[in-house]
């Protein structure tokens, strides 16, 4: 790898993995928990399907929902938060480009680094937080497409710093029902 700068900073449930170039920034969220959940039930899957498929033993209506259960369940996590976030700052092009894949396909943003006025992070509990881009026509355009959960503030300086702004901390009211 080329890259001047590697810093990999492991969350209690995303990877963010910063590579700086020259020239641009590459940020990638990984929902590295998510993904091990998935992993997980899978095996579960595969724990009780695998004597039903050898023929030991016959498919039963507990085992039918058990399995229908399971993957349901597996598919609203992977929909919900198992996302792979990418923003990339590219100086020489003046573009931030913000993309995200999941089950449900691709989603992109672009936009120009200098409609970027701030960096907001929207703070739900003491260490999970949504980092979203603040835009001059007052678009709010999110970096990554899921809460982040953090102990440190170190990754959001590094991106405010890349930004070239100050990153400005947000408390969201909680709610209590």
């Amino acid at each position: 790898m080329d890259s001047v700068d590697d810093q990999r900073q492991a969350k209690a449930m995303t990877l963010q993995f910063i590579q700086s170039y020259p020239d641009r920034v590459t940020i990638h969220f990984i929902p590295w928990l998510t993904w091990s959940f998935a992993g997980l039930v899978g095996y579960g899957l595969f724990t009780i399907l695998q004597p039903v498929i050898a023929g030991t033993q016959s498919l039963t209506g507990g085992i039918a929902l058990s399995v229908a259960l399971l993957v349901g369940m597996v598919l609203f996590t992977l929909i919900i938060g198992g996302q792979l976030g990418i923003c990339q700052i590219d100086h020489q092009r003046n573009v931030i480009t913000v993309t995200a894949y999941g089950l449900q396909g691709r989603t992109r943003h672009e936009r120009s680094l200098s409609d970027v006025k701030g960096l907001e992070v929207r703070i739900l509990r003491r260490s999970q937080y949504r980092l979203l881009l603040a835009l001059r026509s007052g678009e709010r355009l999110p970096l990554a497409p899921f809460y982040l959960v953090s102990f440190s503030d170190r990754g959001i300086r590094r991106i405010a710093a890349v930004l070239h702004v100050e990153p400005q901390m947000i408390q969201e009211k909680q709610s209590v029902r």
